[in-house]
């Protein structure tokens, strides 16, 4: 069973946010997929995870969703900032029940789009910096263990336990 890690999120205005970058050819992230990823696991045995996040304890309080991102030069991905470092904490002691070593920094963020093509690079930088400050949503935690499924439409994510 392909597993995460993982928080779905509300952006509210992701309609006019995905319309702002129409200069876009991208794979946007469905709206109901929308979420942060704590931590990928692949293919594991979801019992065991179950029994060592239970009784996992957080801070529930909603942490702003603020600015924009990308990874990757030429950016590949475009993504909403959640920083807080609440959510670093949160992330290592996440890996710390699962006895996991995450050998690359956490970055919280939202995935929004898969980027194929920029038609106007300087647009595109415009667009970043004139969201950056901009308040996108809240993202309230809720611990999930999120099942996987990868279909020619898209994946399919289904929640199987929350902490």
């Amino acid at each position: 069973m392909r597993l995460f890690i993982g928080t779905f999120v509300q952006i509210p205005e992701f309609v006019s946010l995905k319309n702002s970058f129409s200069f876009l050819e991208a794979k946007w992230t469905k709206r109901s997929n929308l979420h942060i990823t704590w931590l990928f696991l692949g293919k594991a045995d979801p019992k065991a995870i179950i029994e060592a996040l239970h009784g996992i304890d957080y801070q529930k309080d909603p942490i702003p969703i603020k600015g924009l991102g990308f990874f990757g030069s030429p950016p590949k991905i475009l993504y909403a900032k959640a920083g807080s470092t609440r959510l670093s904490k949160l992330h290592d002691d996440i890996c710390k029940r699962l006895d996991f070593e995450d050998d690359r920094p956490f970055i919280p963020h939202i995935t929004l789009a898969r980027i194929k093509k920029i038609k106007d690079q300087d647009r595109f930088i415009k667009q970043i910096r004139r969201f950056e400050h901009k308040s996108l949503g809240l993202l309230i935690p809720k611990i999930e263990l999120i099942k996987s499924t990868l279909t020619q439409k898209g994946p399919i994510y289904e929640p199987i336990a929350t902490f």
